[in-house]
């Protein structure tokens, strides 16, 4: 089959590593593949030889903002209308948006991935995409929560839910040695993120720890209100901002914990990629429903409530207080590896993607 990917861009977070990896397995698969972006970046993730990429506008083209989405709306239909292609899968909400309302331009199929929490969305394009999602012949939701939030505008459209895959490199042996009395998070610095619950939850238990240290991997605008959070709560010699890791996989089978303290998310990659490295994890139930989707509370992690300082410290203490329950939920963690292997996963998508083909 000949496969076009639809994304905004290749460079940034989860929705871009999974499009780029999609691609990879696909063409692995033995299909043709295409991204069609709407400008040209670097690859989040290093693509085969043969997986092709076709910006619909170039850096070298760009004029104000009008004119080239302007172009980027003509070539994508003139793509629409010329190009063979067996199947389209898009990701994001304004790429759906687009191919969608373009739908008949095709007589291929098109298949949507949800690839966040809708329910944040603007309601312009919570509009649209209850709107337009019917045109799609299939859809891939991360959760089963969000899979329900589109379940009554769906009208028929197939659809499935398939969590992300992990990163090969966090695919390692059980780390023997021992650990580091580190605290880890990580993800950009955005109000998304909810550093802030994870800094005061860890100041409300380090006396009781004075050994530990808090590391926050990541970058962005709230760098210095982080810092400035972690002075007024007296541990700003214990809370640690190194920016991006290179070799996050060594940091992570090494550390003693792993936090997410997001408010919402997709299927979050850092929390999928601690567990798999065998970490203790605590995660707020946020919303989209991928922590819970991926963490049995008391069994292979810890779930709290969002924005709940105190149930987030008592988890972090109930860890670092008892090694051998810390243990047992990081071993039980490190089963993702199997589950959410990534030739299983991508399997799923490539077979999805073909009953899609069969039944148009």
């Amino acid at each position: 089959m000949k496969i076009t990917i639809f994304m905004s861009a290749l460079s940034g977070g989860g929705a871009e590593r999974v499009t780029c990896n999609l691609a990879n397995h696909l063409s692995g698969f033995g299909h043709e593949v295409e991204i069609l972006t709407m400008g040209d970046t670097a690859a989040a993730e290093p693509l085969k030889e043969g997986v092709k990429c076709a910006p619909l506008l170039t850096d070298k083209e760009r004029s104000n903002a009008l004119i080239n989405n302007a172009k980027r709306i003509m070539r994508l239909r003139r793509y629409m209308k010329k190009q063979a292609v067996d199947a389209y899968v898009v990701m994001l909400p304004v790429p759906s948006i687009l191919m969608l309302s373009f739908s008949r331009l095709t007589k291929a199929p098109i298949l949507m991935s949800e690839r966040a929490d809708p329910k944040v969305y603007s309601k312009t394009i919570q509009f649209f995409l209850h709107r337009f999602v019917s045109k799609a012949s299939g859809v891939v939701f991360q959760t089963d929560e969000v899979a329900a939030w589109y379940e009554a505008h769906l009208k028929g459209a197939a659809s499935k839910v398939i969590p992300n895959a992990i990163n090969p490199a966090f695919i390692r042996p059980a780390y023997e040695g021992e650990r580091e009395k580190v605290i880890v998070g990580a993800g950009r610095f955005n109000t998304q993120k909810n550093f802030p619950l994870l800094i005061r939850a860890f100041a409300r238990i380090a006396p009781e720890f004075p050994e530990h240290k808090l590391v926050i991997y990541g970058q962005g605008n709230l760098l210095e209100t982080y810092r400035e959070l972690a002075k007024e709560l007296g541990v700003s010699d214990r809370v640690v901002f190194p920016g991006f890791a290179n070799n996050m996989p060594e940091v992570l089978e090494k550390a003693s914990m792993f936090v997410l303290s997001s408010d919402y998310e997709g299927m979050p990659n850092a929390l999928i990629e601690a567990m798999a490295s065998g970490l203790p994890c605590v995660s707020t139930d946020c919303g989209g429903g991928g922590a819970r989707f991926l963490i049995r509370d008391g069994e292979n992690g810890l779930l709290v409530p969002i924005g709940d300082e105190n149930a987030m410290s008592e988890a972090m203490r109930k860890i670092l207080s008892d090694e051998a329950f810390a243990a047992t939920l990081g071993n039980n963690a490190r089963k993702l590896q199997e589950t959410l292997a990534p030739e299983r996963i991508y399997g799923e998508w490539e077979l999805f993607i073909k009953s899609i083909v069969k039944e148009n």
